[in-house]
């Protein structure tokens, strides 16, 4: 991307961010059709008339017009050079305002109003008539993904912000208001909310290390781009992994060790309807680097393990990970199993029946805002499994119950980001899994929730805040939200609004989108809208 480039980004995205919490407009669509449209600002109809998506004059219109030549497309075939009059404004502000003016007031896009899919919004603009190009829509949307423009979608809705599912809480904010384009680092995700996000690929999504991919679903065109993107995955045996894992359902996304640290900063979100899992490229401030060299951008680098904190890059020669406290790492490798994982800091010591690995060095990140604390001591496990003790004050809940590996009820609301913390966040109760255990410490487990099971734990948390699942009672049933596993038969619909049934479908699918109110409000694993009372959450 050129400095004019972003710069033209940046202009007509704080633009088209603000309009759609107006309008319902997606922000991505907005700046798309603005680059295509304007030739990136250049062209005689801007330059000249401040008119930016080249909407023409009708009758009805009773402002300034600007006399252009432009091209069209009648019979789907061949383009046409013809002389028309087109809207003239007084600013960008005004053509942007007027593009979704144009929108909102007209009945044929109605499909192109609130819809939080860019995909489905560029086929729906395209549909309704807005251009005679036969391949607008996929223009369109190729520039959002090639400019990462979804990373402006986020400022379109507080409950659910375009191509950013919430998942497991919070946002990608960036620095002091600025545009998504020009963060270079204050204001960055929390380390909390990283490892959250790290845990729950982990946790809920299929993976397979795949070299310079970084998030990927691995269907349709992306199985041969990553078949021949890079010299190991054209290796025999890589290619044929990638192969056997395509096309299911739901779907395998590819990652490679440094790839799954910047995707998850560029705003991945498991989207499997989006080439890149709903990341965008070099967004948020964070560039496009390799392992080696995002070691060299960490402050506080060091060699002594004592004093890593939990959302810290560590780091060997070609390959990059993020501790998550405990004593382990999270990793993608094509050692072990292959995929994305929760491994051992051997620096700190083993743990049993656990893969694991030294490191040569760690540091902080510097697109993260280090919120957590740690004595890697505590949660650490020695060669046996045995945890370490790491003193303060003792837990007075008597001789502890569960071990690690259980599967527990958390009735809590609080947790912490080490076992003698004063202080932490709030979070909800549910199931649970211990993955952690520090005999003599104010907050001696270490809790992950489960999936369906209604909490948001992951942290340290008190001994008397946890149940056997039995003795405390049923977990909550499960609820529909993003990430739900539900039940449902019945047609698909172009829109949440319910416009443009589709093909019948009748299966298990994960939730993607959720819009709680509205006629089809939910989507599921990118195929399309459903209504929320035919469905049946399972997990």
């Amino acid at each position: 991307m050129t400095n004019e480039q972003k710069s033209f980004i940046e202009r007509v995205g704080k633009l088209a961010a603000a309009d759609m919490q107006k309008s319902g407009v997606l922000a991505s669509l907005t700046i798309a059709q603005a680059i295509l449209e304007s030739g990136w600002g250049k062209s005689g109809l801007t330059v000249k008339a401040n008119a930016l998506f080249g909407i023409k004059a009708g009758s009805s219109w009773k402002g300034r017009v600007y006399s252009a030549k432009t091209q069209e497309c009648y019979d789907g075939a061949t383009f046409t050079t013809v002389t028309a009059l087109f809207r003239a404004y007084g600013s960008w502000a005004e053509s942007v305002a007027d593009h979704s003016a144009l929108l909102t007031g007209a009945a044929r896009y109605k499909a192109v109003i609130g819809e939080r899919d860019y995909k489905t919004a560029c086929r729906a603009i395209k549909a309704a008539g807005y251009a005679t190009d036969p391949q607008y829509a996929d223009k369109l949307i190729q520039i959002i993904e090639s400019y990462g423009l979804t990373a402006y979608d986020g400022a379109g809705s507080a409950t659910q912000p375009a191509g950013r599912p919430e998942t497991s809480g919070g946002k990608n904010d960036t620095a002091g208001g600025k545009t998504p384009a020009d963060a270079k680092g204050g204001g960055k995700m929390k380390a909390s909310e990283f490892i959250k996000k790290l845990q729950d690929i982990v946790d809920n999504y299929k993976t397979l290390y795949v070299m310079g991919c970084f998030g990927a679903p691995l269907t349709g065109g992306n199985v041969s781009r990553y078949c021949t993107n890079h010299s190991y995955n054209k290796q025999a045996a890589r290619t044929a992994m990638i192969r056997a894992a395509a096309n299911q359902n739901p779907p395998v996304y590819g990652f490679d060790c440094v790839c799954l640290i910047k995707g998850v900063l560029w705003g991945w979100n498991g989207n499997a309807s989006k080439t890149y899992g709903g990341a965008g490229y070099a967004v948020n401030g964070v560039p496009d680097i390799g392992a080696d060299t995002m070691i060299t951008k960490c402050s506080g680098v060091s060699t002594d393990f004592s004093k890593i904190v939990p959302g810290e890059a560590v780091w060997l020669k070609g390959h990059i990970g993020v501790y998550i406290g405990g004593g382990k790492v999270i990793e993608c490798t094509p050692a072990f199993k292959n995929c994305v994982q929760v491994t051992a800091c051997l620096n700190i010591g083993a743990i049993s029946g656990m893969n694991g690995r030294k490191w040569t060095k760690h540091g902080k990140l510097p697109y993260i805002t280090y919120d957590t604390a740690e004595s890697p001591q505590q949660g650490a496990q020695g060669g046996a499994g045995t945890p370490k003790p790491s003193g303060g004050a003792p837990d007075t809940s008597g001789a502890l119950a569960f071990s690690v590996g259980d599967v527990v009820r958390f009735t809590g609301n609080r947790h912490y980001t080490n076992a003698n913390a004063s202080s932490g966040p709030a979070c909800k109760p549910g199931t649970a899994k211990v993955t952690a255990i520090a005999k003599g410490t104010k907050h001696p487990y270490h809790l992950i929730k489960q999936s369906g099971g209604g909490s948001t734990v992951y942290g340290w948390v008190d001994a008397a805040d946890v149940q056997a699942v039995s003795g405390g009672g049923s977990a909550p049933a499960p609820k529909m939200r993003v990430g739900a596993r539900v039940k449902y038969s019945g047609p698909l619909y172009r829109d949440s609004n319910g416009n443009g049934r589709g093909k019948t479908v009748n299966g298990t699918y994960t939730v993607k989108y959720y819009y709680p109110g509205r006629k089809c409000g939910v989507h599921v694993d990118g195929l399309g809208w459903v209504p929320e009372s035919a469905c049946t959450v399972i997990g």
